[in-house]
């Protein structure tokens, strides 16, 4: 039942802390405004044109008195405004292509998709058009066709990278298509007196050849200037298709690119895209440019425009008499239009009255609590101030004090803008409060709880049928009907009264008869808790010295067996040695020059090769004993994947009797184990190692498998090096003792019952072991908190296709076949592991929460796709993967099921053992 519970609070304290960042802004139930066309205005444009240049950044258009863009140089020079859209990271193509269309930047709460797709809907310029055409890459249609389009679906053309032979051919596939479309009568005739359409050409090619070739490659700007060129001919086949002066054009690209090819971060190469528009509606000049550019060497000095990347949208609606879109947050730019001032302030009304619905559903919703006379607000606006701007406006059109009313409703806007950034963070601050405190009552309980355990006999709990426990309750009750009455979100109210809960289940936990024991050993308890955690947050920031950390620890933990020299002693310390060398290797970028002198000859599948033989090997030179059939299924096993690998390097289809070979031994190498008639827990452990380790090296590629055999063989002889030495010093002990007790001699040392400080001095020293083995392996097996990725290639041998959920088991199932065999290990060794496997995963979730309340404070929910990845993995990884160690653990106890403790040796026997080397003799391996 501890476990549920601890599976339990563990989900809800991840959902709390993702609700504090990744909550949805996106705001439903609003209804779109008139277009202006509809109040009496006629727009300057009925179509336009829109080309979006993936990863085109600015400076390759500017660079060079933009001479990678000649065509479109004659362009700007003549008829258009240039500038640069600041982009707001993540720069990816997803959150670009939103900020342009929709007006806004990409939800907090997609970034719990990886920015693959938003979980809320939208308004675009797409859906208020009613009539847009594209071709387009099929990954950005999809950002849009699902959409609601008020019944007017959208007429994208799409393609898949896969369908278009050669490479760097996209764009001239986008070209054709376009070309084909326009030079049919039966598909321009309908759009001739059409007003309101909006054209999409999306553009692929720049962003493959930033990352192949760099933005500063000749072939790039041979690229370049293929694109661009083709962007001016398409420009002018739809001035002669369209020979109206009604089309009006505009080209950006959705994310700039850094020098080095890449892009999703916040630098200024990777935020800083072009735009050019011209066309109908299109003034030849705006007021106040931020600098300005020589477009050629003897050419003019033409101004440069800077507008945030979500300005477009409000932008591109005004010049074919659209309103924003619906979810629109940004302020259109005055004085691009080249219209009459009533149309521009029409216009820029539109724009100010669609901030101001948003910001009066929030401020709507604040205001509808009963409470809210006694709470916060934001004081610049209300609903009076919303109500009086329609009519301040008409009154100050009608008396034609433009300039005035441009500067109210400019005003009014930028207000409504801060209104709904403060209603949309109202609960940040009470949920992360309320987040902080369920973490520490959290921590409460498992200290209530581990003290319990280390008392015997164990103190019966106060159970829930209390005084104090009521009074909680019936504050926590009064609390949800005033949340309830002043109408705060549901998901808000259940995880601020979050607290209550868990404090509730804490104080069930208290013994009835209270030895204050949780107060005597503070310091034992704030350094088992803190100093771990802090280890592990050290290796999450500074991962190149998790080699030097982990040598630091085990030996240690170890120490003791340094004043015992032997054979086994320099063989395990051998073995720490190389695998912090290979740790650092693999952590230090600065070392790589040492594996890539031993790539050069030795290859990946020559290490799994090698693996494999040292998996048979190894359990021959450790003595371990098994039965033949075990021997041979296992043997057979690794011929199966070594022809499985030798096929999938030579590019060759894998065998299917390799997949049935794969699939079937798996089945048996779990299931063998419970049922395999070995009753003692070192010979059922041996055999827990040997068919994990071989399923192990069938999902590693390189030298995952050879780093956990290694790991796993120094794990075992440092655990039988730590008990050799706790029972040589038991022995002292016992032979200087004058004690008749014979109750006493009978048993071993480990067997008789410990003191609530050895107790807890032990939960927390095998709960660290556990953690640390775990991330060593972790990282040795080549994962990391922010590249955590599922490749297919993992389950190569068990699948012929891709099929992520499943290949997302394998990895995990890769992942956490170390930490079996820790645990397992644990609990065949060590009688105390076996009897107090409550008490130690207690510790380990104290540490491991420890360092996800330290993460609880720094989550980034906007910024660098970087950064926000590796906050969220770091979260995501310090509160499942504490589950599925709990889930190892079941797993380990289910292997080790209906086996027998080897008998402790008697007093007598022991005490004859004069030679401290027969001790290392009779521990067998």
């Amino acid at each position: 039942m501890w476990s549920v519970q601890a599976l339990v609070v563990h989900l809800l304290l991840l959902g709390s802390i993702l609700s504090i960042y990744f909550q949805s802004t996106v705001l439903s139930d609003l209804e779109p405004l008139s277009s202006l066309r509809e109040l009496g205005l006629e727009p300057p444009a009925d179509r336009l044109v829109v080309f979006v240049v993936d990863g085109l950044r600015a400076q390759s258009v500017l660079a060079d008195n933009c001479s990678s863009v000649p065509d479109l140089r004659e362009l700007f020079i003549d008829q258009a405004l240039v500038g640069i859209s600041r982009a707001c990271p993540p720069t990816v193509t997803r959150p670009g292509h939103i900020a342009i269309f929709g007006g806004f930047n990409e939800d907090p709460a997609a970034a719990l998709t990886n920015f693959g797709w938003n979980p809320s809907t939208f308004d675009t310029v797409f859906n208020r058009s009613r009539n847009a055409i594209g071709w387009t890459q099929d990954v950005v249609a999809r950002i849009f066709t699902h959409l609601p389009t008020g019944g007017a679906p959208l007429r994208f053309e799409t393609f898949a990278r896969s369908d278009i032979s050669g490479r760097l051919r996209l764009d001239q596939w986008v070209f054709d298509k376009v070309r084909n479309y326009l030079t049919n009568e039966q598909n321009v005739q309908p759009l001739r007196n059409a007003s309101s359409v909006v054209f999409f050409v999306y553009l692929a090619d720049i962003d493959l050849a930033g990352h192949a070739l760099t933005p500063y490659g000749s072939n790039f700007r041979g690229k370049l200037n293929y694109t661009q060129r083709g962007i001016r001919q398409t420009y002018e086949l739809f001035e002669s298709v369209f020979n109206d002066s009604r089309t009006a054009y505009l080209m950006t690209s959705d994310h700039g690119m850094s020098d080095a090819g890449q892009h999703g971060g916040g630098g200024d190469r990777e935020v800083e895209t072009p735009f050019i528009l011209w066309g109908a509606g299109v003034k030849r000049l705006a007021p106040d440019p931020v600098q300005n550019f020589t477009a050629s060497e003897n050419g003019p000095t033409l101004p440069l425009y800077q507008l945030e990347q979500t300005q477009l949208a409000p932008l591109m609606s005004a010049l074919i008499g659209l309103p924003p879109p619906m979810n629109n947050m940004a302020l259109m730019p005055l004085g691009f239009l080249n219209t009459s001032v009533q149309y521009e302030l029409q216009a820029l009304h539109l724009n100010t009255m669609q901030l101001l619905a948003q910001a009066r559903i929030l401020i709507k919703r604040h205001e509808d609590g009963i409470m809210y006379q006694c709470l916060p607000k934001f004081e610049s606006l209300g609903t009076a101030e919303i109500e009086n701007y329609p009519q301040r406006m008409k009154y100050l059109v009608a008396q034609e004090h433009y300039d005035q009313a441009f500067k109210v409703s400019q005003q009014i806007a930028k207000v409504a803008q801060q209104c709904m950034e403060y209603y949309h963070g109202y609960y940040h601050l009470p949920l992360l409060v309320a987040t902080t405190a369920s973490y520490l009552l959290w921590f409460y309980l498992l200290l209530v709880r581990l003290t319990r355990e280390s008392i015997q006999p164990k103190s019966e709990r106060k159970g829930y049928f209390t005084w104090i426990t009521l009074m909680m309750c019936l504050g926590g009750l009064a609390l949800l009907e005033l949340m309830i009455l002043q109408r705060v979100p549901h998901l808000t109210t259940f995880y601020l009264l979050l607290p209550f809960g868990i404090l509730i289940l804490a104080l069930a936990e208290r013994p009835c008869q209270d030895n204050g024991l949780l107060c005597q050993f503070p310091v034992l308890h704030l350094v088992g808790i803190v100093v771990p955690g802090a280890l592990l947050i050290l290796m999450a920031f500074h991962k190149s010295h998790i080699g030097l950390l982990y040598f630091a620890v085990v030996c240690l933990n170890n120490r003791r067996a340094f004043f015992r020299p032997s054979l086994k002693l320099i063989f395990w310390l051998v073995l720490v040695i190389l695998l912090s060398g290979i740790l650092m290797v693999k952590q230090n970028s600065s070392l790589h020059f040492i594996t890539d002198e031993i790539g050069a000859y030795i290859g990946n599948s020559h290490v799994v090769y090698f693996s494999m033989v040292l998996s048979v090997i190894r359990p021959l030179i450790l003595r371990h004993q098994h039965a033949k059939r075990v021997w041979i299924i296992n043997m057979a096993a690794l011929l199966a994947t070594a022809y499985g690998t030798y096929q999938w390097d030579a590019d060759q289809p894998v065998c299917t009797y390799v997949y049935v070979a794969c699939w079937s031994y798996l089945v048996f190498a779990f299931l063998s184990i419970p049922y395999s008639g070995t009753k003692e827990l070192r010979r059922r452990l041996e055999l827990i190692t040997f068919n994990m380790l071989t399923v192990h090296i069938m999902l590693t590629t390189s030298i995952g498998s050879l780093f956990v055999q290694i790991m796993v063989t120094e794990f075992v002889l440092g655990l039988e090096l730590y008990e050799e030495s706790i029972r040589y010093s038991n022995l002292k002990d016992v032979n200087t003792e004058q004690d008749d007790n014979q109750g006493a001699e009978e048993q071993s040392p480990h067997e008789r019952p410990v003191s609530p400080l050895e107790h807890l001095r032990q939960s927390y020293r095998y709960a660290a072991l556990i953690l640390l083995y775990f991330y060593v392996s972790f990282f040795g097996t080549g994962h990391w908190f922010f590249n955590f990725t599922f490749k297919a290639i993992t389950s190569r041998l068990f699948f012929p296709q891709f099929q992520l959920h499943m290949i997302a088991a394998f990895i995990l199932l890769k992942i956490f076949i170390p930490s079996i065999i820790v645990i397992s290990s644990i609990y065949a060794l060590v009688s105390f592991g076996r009897k107090h496997v409550r008490s130690i995963f207690i510790c380990l979730f104290l540490m491991n929460d420890s360092m996800s309340l330290y993460f609880c404070y720094f989550v980034n929910n906007r910024g660098s796709w970087q950064k926000v990845r590796e906050s969220l993995d770091r979260l995501l990884v310090s509160h499942v993967f504490i589950i599925l160690l709990l889930v190892c653990s079941w797993i380990a106890k289910g292997f080790l099921a209906n086996t027998k403790e080897e008998k402790p040796m008697p007093r007598a026997q022991v005490q004859t053992l004069t030679n401290d080397a027969n001790l290392v003799q009779d521990s067998r391996v």
